[in-house]
């Protein structure tokens, strides 16, 4: 789904569609905002060559549980725009310099990738119940979390959520740290490793932790939370369980703040 089209995006996306791949354009915000709720993209590129799309538009459709990875296109992109739309958690960010051809490659990678996880899905619904549920690979006793790090897929009690690539590394750390505290700077570097700055990386993940909250809240009758603890990190906690808060050195904290 293309919002905000241009000259460079409706090029790419004839490449897509030659590759078999069905194209959509939204007319607005709002109608990207009902597709996307509805479940219509697999991809959205994210047009800013035109003026008729931002990021504010990105940042309300990650808040969506169901949102697609989202590939911002630029005509003139700047270190400060790309900074910002990692803060919102885009996937891509590509530059209409680059040419259709390349952008579309792009594109049909992302695509690719999002119909792997999409026939993952369909596999798991039409599966015979297990006895067990897999934790494939990730911390033993995590019943009702089943995380594919491969198709970027988290599982909470049997609902099949999309993880951003950076939600990717938060939820493996919490799941391989769990029941224990993770502070906040393991936090950001996990998310961020080639942020030295580690006050600027915490700022960066603000808007990652808060989405990744709201989409383990979205599922119905879930018994896992991430909980804050205020001045030290996060625990991925099962509700009405004990969790484990180890001290911290207060070297380790003199930078960090609340996320």
């Amino acid at each position: 789904m293309i919002v905000g089209a241009g000259e460079t995006s409706n090029l790419a996306a004839r490449h897509i569609a030659e590759r078999g791949y069905r194209v959509e354009v939204a007319n607005s915000a709002r109608d990207a905002v009902s597709r996307v709720s509805n479940g219509e993209a697999s991809v959205i590129l994210l047009d800013l060559t035109t003026g008729q799309a931002s990021l504010d538009l990105a940042d309300t459709l990650m808040g969506l549980p169901s949102c697609p990875p989202i590939v911002v296109l630029d005509g003139n992109p700047t270190v400060e725009r790309v900074i910002a739309a990692l803060r919102v958690g885009v996937t891509d960010y590509l530059s209409a310099g680059d040419g259709e051809s390349k952008i579309a490659d792009q594109l049909t990678a992302h695509l690719a990738k999002a119909q792997a996880a999409a026939r993952a899905q369909k596999a798991r619904r039409e599966a015979p119940p297990r006895g067990h549920a897999s934790n494939n690979g990730a911390a033993s006793g995590l019943t009702g979390l089943e995380l594919n790090p491969a198709r970027r897929m988290l599982v909470i009690e049997d609902v099949p959520i999309l993880l951003s690539s950076i939600e990717l590394n938060l939820v493996e750390l919490l799941m391989r740290r769990a029941p224990s505290l993770v502070t906040y700077e393991e936090i950001a570097r996990a998310a961020f490793p080639a942020t030295t700055d580690v006050g600027h990386a915490l700022r960066l993940l603000r808007p990652h932790i808060a989405r990744l909250r709201r989409k383990f809240e979205s599922v119905h009758n879930n018994r896992w939370r991430i909980a804050n603890f205020r001045s030290q990190g996060y625990v991925l906690q099962r509700i009405g369980t004990p969790v484990s808060i180890s001290v911290i050195n207060p070297a380790q904290t003199a930078h960090t703040e609340q996320v």
